[in-house]
């Protein structure tokens, strides 16, 4: 019943209520999910499997996820796009160079 492009209901967490599919599974307990929710690993009992399956390929991007699920014409909430000021990314710029 687990599978790969599977349309879940998250049961737990922040995200309760939400649609999710599955991307990706880690092992007989985890899975990566995105959709309407963020994108993380969840435990299967943490999800309901709905009986509809959508074509995406593995670790697929979250555009192509709300793509798939439009044309299963299943609700996509809009994700908030993350402004950065100028200074943050000069900041996160310099913490990522490797002191030799």
């Amino acid at each position: 019943m687990i599978e790969l492009g599977r349309v879940c209901i998250k049961l737990a967490g922040r995200d309760a209520g939400e649609l999710a599919v599955i991307i990706d599974k880690i092992d007989k307990n985890f899975v990566k999910i995105d959709g309407n929710v963020r994108r993380r690993k969840c435990n299967l009992t943490h999800l309901e499997p709905l009986d509809k399956v959508v074509k995406i390929k593995k670790d697929a991007s979250t555009a192509d996820v709300h793509k798939a699920m439009s044309v299963l014409k299943l609700p996509v909430k809009e994700q908030k796009k993350v402004k950065r000021t100028k200074k943050e990314v000069i900041s996160k710029k310099k913490t990522t160079k490797v002191k030799k």
